[in-house]
């Protein structure tokens, strides 16, 4: 099981690169909301659980 807090910088199993921003609790499983790495004044968020994170690139 990964071990992922606040502000830990992930990669998603699909690939894209991102930092948590929120975490959810939830008794099913956490859910994590990643500020994806933008482009230059281009921002994108999404919702992911657990299973979606490949790897903790850098804790903080």
């Amino acid at each position: 099981m990964l071990d992922v807090d606040w502000y830990d910088d992930v990669r998603l199993k699909d690939g894209r690169k991102g930092c948590v921003i929120e975490i959810y609790e939830h008794p099913d499983g956490n859910g994590y909301e990643i500020e994806l790495c933008p482009e230059p004044d281009n921002s994108e968020t999404v919702t992911v659980a657990i299973d979606d994170i490949a790897e903790v690139i850098r804790k903080n």
